[in-house]
């Protein structure tokens, strides 16, 4: 049974990931899910792994497989971030060599084998509260990572975000029906959407971060890092009035010195540009 599945080969070429089937102890046509818990077996040591960090990709000194357990979602480097997709394209039973290729073009090579699905819950049957824990899983690993991995730190946003937006509007949930109050579930969709704000200004993608942070004009009290990252948004626009009236949201801004150095910036920019304006006029007209 099942032994056309050995030699099977599975790529996501966009991510520079593979796995070829080299065993299958086959009971069952179960795979792990995106919010799976499961138990595998690191079976070789990996090659080329080198310095890059991984919980998982380790074997004894004597070369001994390791029995490890993980919950999908958990991941805080790219190598076991990369490593939870791999495994969900795992049957139970599975033993396969996986590959990942990395920016420099190094492969690195592991043999995995699925041993156990301790849980297997659909994404699609979670409660409000549980999606609200998934959110701010994801929201935490995102925060944890942007430092080092800004790419994956975005991806984990971008998860969070979709999972929250399924329940607007916000104030139809409620403690009592839901297992969340809708003001907490908006509070923490608020700070996804800051935090991709800070992935889009890192990539210089001005318009979306104006998108993202578009409720920092109807919140009555917006986070400083929200209402800075708007603003800094508009100057690059060179949108300045716009930027000036926003930074503007903060009391005592003038007593920040991020504030004071962005007004600075808007000032200068907004004076040449206006002066730049008038130049080209007379031109026109002379």
């Amino acid at each position: 049974m099942m032994e056309w599945y050995i030699g099977n080969v599975w790529q996501d070429k966009t991510k520079g990931l593979s796995k070829k089937v080299m065993t299958l102890q086959f009971s069952s046509l179960d795979k792990p899910l995106p919010v799976s818990s499961v138990e595998f077996s690191v079976k070789k040591a990996p090659l080329n792994l080198g310095a890059r960090p991984s919980k998982y990709l380790a074997v004894s000194g004597d070369g001994a497989q390791q029995l490890h357990s993980l919950t999908m979602g958990n991941a805080t480097t790219p190598i076991d971030f990369y490593l939870e997709l791999l495994l969900q394209q795992f049957l139970l039973g599975e033993t396969s060599t996986c590959s990942i290729e990395t920016k420099t073009g190094d492969i690195i090579e592991f043999q995995l084998k699925l041993e156990r699905i301790t849980s297997n819950q659909q994404v699609e049957k979670l409660t409000a509260a549980e999606i609200y824990d998934l959110a701010l899983r994801y929201k935490t690993n995102g925060v944890a990572m942007f430092k080092d991995y800004p790419k994956f730190a975005f991806d984990y946003f971008i998860q969070a975000a979709k999972l929250l937006i399924t329940y607007k509007p916000f104030d139809k949930l409620t403690k009592a029906s839901n297992g969340i109050d809708g003001s907490e579930v908006e509070a923490l969709f608020v700070q996804i959407q800051t935090n991709l704000a800070a992935c889009l200004l890192q990539e210089k993608r001005y318009e979306h971060v104006i998108y993202h942070t578009d409720f920092v004009d109807t919140l009555e009290n917006p986070s400083e890092k929200s209402v800075y990252r708007r603003a800094v948004a508009f100057y690059h626009l060179k949108e300045f009035e716009k930027a000036q009236r926003t930074i503007e949201r903060v009391p005592n801004y003038e007593e920040k010195r991020e504030f004071c150095k962005l007004r600075d910036n808007i000032a200068t920019s907004w004076k040449n540009s206006d002066a730049h304006y008038k130049s080209v006029v007379q031109r026109m007209f002379s």
